[in-house]
């Protein structure tokens, strides 16, 4: 039996829709006034959390919006909180260098994960925040934090530290029981090698754990009289966070299973919302606040083909839908500068007109042949590959901008590589095709090709866009012998084997190492 096809519905009408409502929007490089935002206090109404996505990670015009929309809401609506898909944990270091505290600038970048922390976008906002922190006459105090685990989600150390730095301060024995109990799962155990760890292992760990949780709450009141209110809140959800990480890895298995990947994305986002709540509980009722994340996090639709269930949705149900608005964006090129697909959300969206626009889709009629196009599901990229979505039971507003841009590299002081005069006749030892072993499970290929006495790396058959550029670009020596990109954070090194390189190690600031081995000689 021939499999049935979903019938095609028909975009027309919702472009037809889309033009008498979309606002034009542009995205400078500065600030200079807001006068094109003055639309969104009618859209956010009384919202205290207004989440905006991302249709990949690391690109300019996603970080710009963010932080352009942020400030005028601060100046014009009464916002206070910013808060990234970064880890929370180690977030801290970021809320207080915010907040005035002489956190030095190495430490500020270091501190935002998940490679967020070395695009010149959001450091800029960083900077932004600890200035108007810093005017005597301001009305509030800006916050800023993370909410996503600790580092890359298996970065277990950091959390672990956290607690045990708080336990010195309070109670010693809860420190030494940690450095027992932990310090040698912590250090061994990682995402590559969590299939590795016997199950009554990971039952352990989960119990230890969440016994340190249920410590720390029983002797809240001694914590708090040996530290502060504000210590022993972040050491409690840092506890928390050390039992979501074991849960997490724990339950993770295959990635390439439906159960698996639903596994480890249903705990780690069931986790950011806990943080999300946590944070909305701590600053209080008058709290209002900007959330940056991948489309994927937030959408309130079923994630990928395997119908994970989102942040977004956890946060809804817990503090109530009439309090979010969900902003997704799209783009119709890639970073890589490929068209849409004709049958995507985004080949639509592009047919609506400007180069950048904001919709409102709760603005749309309830029924008829608009609505029956906002809520029926087709593709829609996701980083660089296509994941099923219904935009009108995704989200409450779109955000578009035709073509994307990576993000602006901004290095800390430390992570400054010194260029090398190349020698390129080592070169014809690297080149290859390398098959690496990306973050959750994806094994992106990378190839590396030799033209007269430069190096090049080829990114374009890669679908995540995390750990180095999706396309063609030159690599350039450093003085340590490893290589680097100039519009890109990571370094590449290679490993040689018999006579040439047969491995290669990726380093992305805030993310970690990567690993790979070649798999063939590139074309």
């Amino acid at each position: 039996m021939a499999e049935e096809k979903t019938p095609t519905v028909d975009a027309k009408p919702f472009i037809a829709w889309a033009r008498g409502e979309a606002i034009p929007l542009s995205i400078p490089r500065t600030d200079q006034n807001f006068d094109d935002l003055h639309f969104l206090g009618d859209v956010i109404g009384d919202a205290r959390i207004v989440a905006i996505g991302e249709n990949a990670h690391y690109l300019h015009e996603w970080n710009r919006i963010r932080a352009r929309m942020f400030k005028y809401l601060v100046e014009a609506h009464g916002f206070n909180t910013f808060v990234l898909e970064s880890g929370l944990v180690e977030s801290r270091a970021i809320h207080e260098y915010v907040a005035g505290a002489d956190v030095d600038w190495d430490t500020v970048v270091r501190s935002v994960t998940n490679a967020w922390g070395i695009w010149a976008e959001l450091q800029e906002l960083i900077q932004w925040m600890r200035n108007y922190n810093a005017n005597p006459n301001r009305d509030r105090e800006l916050r800023f934090y993370g909410m996503d685990g600790s580092g890359n989600w298996f970065h277990l150390r950091h959390a672990l530290k956290a607690i045990v730095d708080f336990g010195r301060k309070v109670d010693a024995s809860l420190a030494d029981h940690l450095e027992t109990t932990f310090e040698g799962p912590v250090n061994n155990i990682n995402f590559d090698r969590r299939g590795d760890v016997e199950e009554t292992t990971w039952r352990r760990l989960i119990a230890e754990s969440t016994l340190v949780v249920n410590r720390i709450e029983q002797r809240r009141l001694a914590y708090i009289r040996a530290s502060s209110q504000s210590d022993y809140d972040w050491a409690l959800r840092s506890a928390e966070i050390l039992r979501d990480l074991f849960l997490t890895l724990a339950q993770t298995g295959d990635l390439d299973s439906d159960d698996g990947f639903r596994s480890f994305w249903n705990t780690r986002d069931v986790s950011m919302a806990c943080s999300l709540e946590w944070i909305l509980k701590r600053e209080g009722p008058d709290a209002r606040m900007v959330v940056g994340a991948h489309n994927s996090h937030l959408q309130q639709y079923p994630v990928r083909i395997q119908k994970g269930t989102s942040m977004g949705s956890y946060v809804a149900n817990r503090i109530g839908r009439e309090k979010l608005l969900f902003i997704g964006v799209s783009s119709a090129y890639s970073v890589k500068g490929e068209d849409p697909r004709p049958d995507s959300n985004a080949a639509a969206y592009d047919q609506v007109g400007p180069e950048c626009y904001f919709l409102d889709l709760r603005r749309a009629p309830a029924s008829g042949p608009v609505a029956n196009w906002l809520n029926s599901e087709r593709m829609t990229r996701h980083n660089l590959r296509y994941n099923p979505e219904a935009p009108g039971l995704a989200w409450d507003c779109l955000l578009f901008h035709r073509a994307v841009s990576i993000a602006e590299v901004a290095l800390a002081p430390s992570m400054a590589r010194q260029l090398a005069v190349p020698a390129p006749s080592r070169f014809d030892d690297h080149v290859g095709r390398y098959s690496i072993v990306g973050f959750l499970g994806q094994h992106p290929v990378l190839d590396i090709i030799r033209e007269g006495n430069k190096l090049y790396s080829n990114g374009e058959q890669d679908t995540s866009g995390e750990l180095f550029p999706p396309y063609r670009t030159e690599i350039r020596e450093t003085e340590e012998g490893r290589f680097v990109w100039s519009e890109w954070p990571a370094v590449l090194e290679f490993h040689p084997g018999a006579g040439r390189s047969e491995r290669v190690t990726i380093t992305m600031p805030g993310m970690g190492d990567f690993h790979g081995e070649r798999v063939e000689a590139s074309g």
